[in-house]
């Protein structure tokens, strides 16, 4: 039986695929090379980590040779889409990546999202990281250019169409209410609107809309008027960013150990028509030039379309076979490491995006799921990690308290919370003492330097707005929510209120957040009154000093419990005697 290096010694110097496979017969790395035996040789001696993991963990190899080194990269990008080996750089769940599919080799093709890619000769568009908004794209290109969606039999002949075509979404080939030629020219209106090409598109539907005006077609005018309007309205919201009017992607990385982000930037006639956040699985020592080709490969190897250029941040390795497998498909594509504005700046302003989308993967990993859940619930920017619920405890206005506590990452921690004698209300007043104890508890963490991430108001809408005052006068910007009745329901600072369905965990959250906040007031109104009841009436009671007043608490254990005990029972206790202790039973029943 042939060892790995006999069988690497062996390999022919042709171009291909090789398939490295640990001892279960699994494939753990597949690459491709212009001379095999050359490339499989050279990992007996790379110093890097990755090389000498692989090479300790493969027990056997398999080559497939090609007429040429691009038919190898076409091969290899296939077999790591099946093969999914370990040690490649791959797009994480990119068998679910979602994409656009145009059926063009049918006679009425359809538009359709799909998340299987098979060479069929369609029209491919994406990958889609938002499989909502590639919906609503799909939806709105039927609903513009009325295309079929379904996947009805249409070479079989309705006698009545169905309700798309009553509703304007579908122009119903299949009762012949269009004719093949009309058809086909929605569908290449339809590709140009996916490729960018909205400007030319708008010129051409504008010529054909007079055209149909001058010989009197009016119905067919205005369907081409309501698609020349729709495409306008969908092309103001792209926002421009270039003013040399080339296609281009631009590519930007960010990595942190395993893990790697890419944000990806369509610029389409100087316009930023859609950006793409993509994971990555990777190696820590993956070189950038090897992550930027593996990028390459796994975007543009499937898709119908290339720009006229894809701007990244270092050439990728063996970028002329890359470039060469362009032209051979047709496409006038270059790979460009920009050194200049403002192309510099926008791959700036990706790699940017990548790492913020990265930041936020790490932090995913740290914070329990109830935070996160209760942000989405929220829409707020930030996952919820330090919140503070204040409430109110009172009893009239003679020991009014209120209290703050604090849960950091959906837990409390006690070393924060705070509790607050009310100083500055007279009177029954909640709101103002709202306004109080949350203005305090700022002043002290102004003056710490550090903020929570969201302040919780036990009371409603009022309380509220009380606790906003006391955060603009500080000048600062946190959100501040206040419970309803229902404690599935949240006023927004504006007055709105959210609902969060009663089955989530982060209601949970809120009620744990508002039963801590009321028990830490309660308890400190408690101690507070039982500390000046016992003060008003053992202190005031002749012959009672401070030595017989803890005998008699440590004997009975609260004040209350002497009121209820009779006069003999006071007296059998040590250095009470009757006479003190009718003072006492007199004194308290008075």
């Amino acid at each position: 039986m042939n060892t790995l290096k006999d069988k690497i010694s062996a390999a022919s110097e042709n171009p291909g695929v090789y398939l490295f496979k640990d001892a279960g017969n699994k494939v753990i790395y597949i690459g491709k090379a212009a001379n095999l035996r050359n490339r499989l040789i050279s990992y007996l001696n790379r110093p890097d980590e990755k090389s000498r993991i692989l090479m300790n963990n493969a027990r056997n190899l398999d080559t497939i040779l090609t007429g040429s080194d691009i038919e190898a990269l076409t091969l290899e990008e296939s077999l790591i889409k099946l093969h999914k080996p370990k040690y490649n750089i791959r797009l994480k769940d990119d068998k679910k990546s979602p994409y656009l599919k145009i059926t063009i080799n049918e006679k009425f093709p359809r538009i359709l999202f799909t998340r299987n890619i098979k060479p069929d000769g369609s029209q491919i568009f994406g990958p889609y990281t938002n499989a909502r908004a590639l919906r609503q794209t799909r939806d709105a290109l039927c609903r513009i250019f009325q295309l079929v969606s379904c996947d009805k039999d249409l070479t079989r002949k309705l006698i009545r169409p169905c309700l798309e075509f009553h509703l304007r979404r579908c122009s119903a080939p299949c009762a012949d209410k269009i004719t093949p030629e009309d058809y086909c020219q929605a569908v290449k209106k339809a590709i140009k609107f996916l490729k960018g090409n909205s400007d030319e598109l708008l010129r051409e539907i504008e010529k054909q809309m007079w055209e149909y005006a001058k010989t009197e077609k009016f119905e067919a005018a205005a369907i081409l008027r309501d698609q020349l309007l729709s495409v306008q309205k969908i092309s103001q919201r792209h926002q421009i960013v270039a003013a040399d009017n080339v296609d281009r992607d631009i590519v930007g990385l960010s990595r942190s150990g395993t893990q790697c982000v890419a944000c990806l930037f369509r610029i389409r006639e100087n316009r930023l028509i859609a950006k793409e956040i993509l994971r990555l699985s990777v190696f820590p020592d993956d070189p950038e030039d090897e992550l930027v080709a593996a990028f390459i490969r796994m975007i543009y190897t499937h898709l119908s379309y290339l720009p006229q250029e894809i701007v990244v941040p270092v050439s990728p390795a063996e970028s002329d076979i890359q470039e060469k497998w362009f032209r051979d498909r047709g496409f006038k594509t270059r790979i460009v490491v920009p050194d200049k504005e403002p192309v510099s700046q926008l791959l700036k302003w990706a790699v940017r995006n990548a790492e913020n989308e990265l930041s936020n993967i790490v932090v995913k990993r740290t914070v329990p799921h109830v935070v996160l859940e209760l942000q989405d619930f929220l829409r707020l920017p930030k996952p919820l990690r330090w919140v503070e619920a204040f409430d109110i405890s009172n009893l009239g206005d003679k020991w009014a308290v209120g209290s703050s506590v604090c849960f950091k990452d959906g837990r409390p921690y006690k070393q924060r919370y705070r509790r607050y004698r009310i100083r500055r209300v007279k009177g029954q007043n909640d709101f103002a003492m709202i306004n109080e104890i949350v203005g305090r508890r700022i002043a002290d963490l102004k003056h710490a330097k550090e903020l929570p991430d969201l302040l919780l108001i036990d009371g409603g809408r009022s309380q509220q707005v009380a606790a906003l005052q006391a955060i603009r006068n500080f000048r600062i910007d946190i959100p501040v929510f206040a419970l309803a009745k229902r404690r599935d329901q949240l006023f927004y600072p504006d007055g709105r209120c959210v609902s969060i369905p009663a089955y989530s965990r982060s209601v949970v959250l809120l009620k744990r957040l508002q039963e801590e906040a009321h028990r830490f007031a309660v308890n400190y109104h408690r101690k507070l009154r039982s500390k000046e009841v016992t003060e008003s009436e053992l202190d005031l009671i002749p012959g009672v000093g401070k030595e017989r007043k803890l005998t008699l608490l440590k004997y009975f254990g609260s004040v209350e419990a002497i009121r209820k005990a009779s006069e003999e029972d006071i007296s059998k206790i040590p250095k009470i005697g009757p006479i003190v202790a009718r003072l006492i039973y007199e004194s308290l029943h008075t």
